[in-house]
């Protein structure tokens, strides 16, 4: 009886290590499948990126911007950007804007006032491209923030009840940080969309008076502004 007790363990025994065999055997299998399977899939994604034709932009661009806003009012613009290093990845930017805002003095009688204020922005900056070029491209940077500009209102003195044409200009300087998205249709031409936000550390306003002489400066505080653009770009 005993002896066919340990029979029966011995066989057990034997038919557990053969299971536990076939079963390490059919991961190994498994494992080496899947690894065949990825290793094919990979060299396929390699032979279809090689497959497509390499596009090789240009690291000049001019863009005109027939929409552009900030605090201030709506125009348009234009940049001339220039592109460096061999991955393309830095770019300096040279954006000029023309902004009209409201004239709310204005009058309708064309008394020598402008309908609307016109101011020019100057806003250098530095284009940081992590993913280098590509079809649809990102980039982030700063830009320091020049601008200029005003027009003519009517100031009413109390102490003489009358009315004076007085000149108005304004000088901005600040820095905004803008985020930059490009969709490439060709080598040659883009799409994009600009958005940045940023700080005003000078906003002084001077009012030159026609008549009666004397001149007035006020300036505001650390202010906060903006500025959004769309844009046209052509590499060269």
């Amino acid at each position: 009886m005993l002896r066919k007790a340990i029979v029966l363990i011995t066989l057990a025994a034997l038919s557990l290590s053969s299971v536990n065999a076939q079963s390490r055997n059919y991961r190994k299998e498994r494992e080496a499948l899947a690894k065949e399977e990825k290793e094919e899939r990979r060299r396929e994604r390699e032979q279809m990126l090689a497959s497509r034709p390499s596009v090789d932009y240009e690291t000049n661009i001019i863009r005109i911007a027939p929409l552009t806003a900030m605090d201030l009012g709506v125009g348009f613009g234009l940049s001339y950007e220039k592109i460096f290093g061999e991955e393309k990845m830095i770019g300096v930017i040279l954006p000029l804007s023309l902004l009209l805002d409201q004239n709310n003095d204005y009058s309708p009688w064309g008394n020598g006032d402008n309908r609307y204020n016109t101011y020019f922005y100057f806003h250098p900056g530095l284009k940081i491209y992590p993913f280098g070029q590509r079809r649809v491209t990102y980039a982030v940077g700063p830009n320091l923030m020049l601008g200029y500009g005003g027009g003519k209102h009517w100031i009413f003195d109390p102490n003489t009840n009358t009315q004076y044409l007085s000149d108005r200009t304004r000088l901005r300087v600040g820095m905004l940080v803008n985020n930059y998205v490009n969709f490439n249709i060709s080598s040659a031409f883009s799409l994009g969309l600009e958005a940045g936000l940023g700080v005003l550390y000078i906003d002084r306003e001077t009012i030159e008076h026609a008549a009666g002489g004397g001149s007035q400066t006020n300036s505001r505080g650390l202010t906060a502004t903006g500025q959004f653009s769309m844009t046209m770009g052509f590499r060269f």
